[in-house]
């Protein structure tokens, strides 16, 4: 196997060597082949320089290599690994398995883990992510006798809507491919924002009898001086207002964590608001368990 490079250095080279290891070996057992130099007069600093691996020492299931510089004044430096595998005889039986998230918010990171259980000789291949059948990442990988396991980090497309992804592992060995059983990722958007005057029913998304998401958090900001908030739930209980029959009339700063806390039913509601008198007044309704229903957010002054 013939290899060439290209190397720029501003001190001239006194020898590169490409040096070989059989994958699973340390960068100590190396074999060295001096590499033939030769400087481009195009440049002062540019050198082309070519080296062969003789077949007999190419070894299953797989070689790594590298080139080591040495330049004049003695300077060493090294590139980086590569590897290219050698077809054995027999290829190992190798099953591969995966686990990974089922539901995730759009625009986060994914991390499916791969698992690949090889109980023959140590072999080499490449192992691939797919998403709807398209190779989004991919690494070369030495399989030792046992199990290897194989991160992978997807980025999730963000979105406004649900959307359901297709997931698989494969494996390349040599001429073989080994697909996994497609896993369906489920994605919903971490936020949702509309204009208070649209604002839908809050329900938990539930596909195939399993929660997606729930609601957990209703935030609003006000700029206009003029108005203030109402925000009244699905019962027509206000819950942040001016009027004596709102639970919240001003701001929470004062209260411990800035928040008040709110039994609202089964459950507790954990109110921040600002003050109608804050520069931009704004609130946040939280809570451990889903907030649904239809709940109303209106602009009235303070006449009204």
């Amino acid at each position: 196997m013939t290899v060439s490079a290209i190397i720029d250095s501003a001190t001239p080279l006194e020898k590169v060597e490409l040096r070989s290891v059989t994958m699973g070996q340390t960068d100590s057992e190396y074999i060295g082949i001096n590499m033939d130099v030769t400087p481009l007069y195009v440049s002062n600093s540019t050198y082309v320089v070519s080296g062969t691996i003789p077949s007999f020492f190419m070894a299953e299931p797989g070689m790594t290599y590298w080139l080591y510089i040495t330049d004049e004044n003695g300077a060493q430096t090294q590139s980086v690994h590569y590897n290219i595998g050698v077809k054995p005889t027999s290829i190992s039986d190798i099953e591969i398995e995966v686990d990974m998230p089922t539901i995730r918010p759009s625009g986060s990171i994914v991390k499916p883990e791969f698992y690949l259980f090889n109980e023959e000789e140590p072999s080499y291949g490449i192992v691939s992510l797919l998403v709807n059948g398209e190779v989004v990442s991919k690494k070369s990988q030495f399989f030792g006798t046992g199990q290897t396991q194989i991160i992978f980090n997807w980025n999730v497309p963000k979105s406004d809507s649900y959307v359901s992804y297709d997931i698989q592992g494969m494996v390349e060995l040599y001429d073989s491919k080994i697909t996994t059983a497609s896993n369906t990722l489920a994605t919903h958007p971490k936020t949702i924002t509309v204009a208070a005057s649209e604002m839908p029913s809050l329900e938990v998304i539930q596909r195939d009898g399993q929660i997606l998401a729930d609601p957990a958090l209703v935030y609003a900001s006000n700029a206009d001086s003029s108005v203030r908030f109402t925000v009244t739930d699905p019962q027509g209980q206000c819950i942040i207002g001016g009027s004596d029959e709102c639970l919240v009339n001003d701001s929470t700063r004062g209260n411990r964590g800035g928040l008040e806390s709110i039994p609202y039913g089964d459950q507790i509601l954990r109110v921040k608001y600002s003050g109608a008198d804050n520069a931009l007044e704004r609130f946040s309704i939280t809570s451990i368990d889903p907030i649904v229903g239809k709940w109303t957010v209106s602009l009235e002054s303070e006449d009204e």
